[in-house]
């Protein structure tokens, strides 16, 4: 739920502050979770959410990726930069759609759960996103697929 936060976001220090926030409202709640019946959709739910208003309530709206080379491999760093970049500009849910299923491994069904449709939805959702992405990576950052 971290990463899917820090994917939102952009800024791990700011995830960090809202997955206490989930964390210490669900708390709260214990008793209504008897009733869910699955937990992970559940959570990236309430992660979504809380960074959805976090990112409403912030007058900035476009992740920061860092420029800190990785010292020991620059041109992976350099890689998931350029995709971090690419998946930022993608629209919100279709970002949400392709990070959970390609970042985090969620299956399709775990997925129209989470995004509130049918899975014949979630496949459009993700299909025109990876889409987009491959188009915003060879035209907008210039680096060829």
């Amino acid at each position: 739920m971290f990463r899917l936060a820090c994917s939102i976001l952009g800024r791990s220090d700011e995830a960090q502050d809202m997955m206490q926030d989930v964390a210490e409202r669900i708390l709260r709640r214990q008793e209504s979770l008897e009733d869910v019946r699955n937990i992970d959709s559940f959570l990236a739910k309430a992660v979504r959410n809380a960074c959805i208003d976090r990112i409403r309530r912030r007058k900035e709206t476009t992740p920061k990726i860092p420029d800190i080379p990785d010292e020991k491999n620059p041109d992976r760093w350099n890689d998931r930069q350029i995709v971090h970049k690419a998946l930022s500009k993608l629209p919100e849910r279709q970002r949400l759609a392709v990070h959970l299923k390609d970042i985090e491994g969620y299956s399709n069904k775990e997925l129209a759960d989470i995004l509130e449709t049918d899975e014949t939805n979630v496949r459009t959702i993700l299909s025109r996103g990876r889409k987009a992405l491959r188009e915003i990576i060879e035209k907008e950052i210039g680096y060829g697929i």
